[in-house]
């Protein structure tokens, strides 16, 4: 059980939930804003988005999975895994929402929170195996 727990628990996963925690406040933060600033909701969504995804993109670059490479080539590959890893998991949150909400009639908030749950596990795997994998 402890080699499990400490697979689980470790400096690398602590920092991914604290960035999340903080990509989530940037995310709700700058939607709130845009929305004062009385844009309409699809701009105010892409704009909190766009900063949510760039400043989680930065911090788990840095932070979390402690990448070293800056070259333009790697930075390139790394922006553009990292963008098509989350567009996929939105995907297929959007997918799962809409077949337990609308097709099986499952209470929407609920969902919302399950599938959460499983965005947050796929945006760290597919980080970790995919974008920052070691060796990059």
């Amino acid at each position: 059980m402890s080699k499990l727990y400490a697979k689980l628990v470790n400096k690398e996963t602590i920092r991914y939930i604290i960035f999340g925690v903080l990509t989530t406040i940037i995310g709700l933060g700058s939607y709130a804003a845009a929305v004062h600033l009385s844009f309409s909701t699809l701009v105010s969504n892409i704009v909190s988005t766009v900063l949510a995804v760039a400043f989680a993109f930065v911090t788990n670059k840095i932070f979390v999975f402690e990448s070293k490479g800056w070259g333009p080539r790697l930075l390139f590959f790394e922006i553009a895994k990292f963008c098509g890893a989350r567009a996929f998991i939105f995907f297929s949150e959007t997918v799962l929402l809409i077949i337990f909400v609308d097709v099986l009639g499952f209470h929407s908030v609920l969902m919302k929170c399950f599938t959460m749950v499983l965005v947050v596990v796929g945006n760290y795997v597919l980080s970790k195996v995919v974008v920052f994998r070691r060796g990059n």
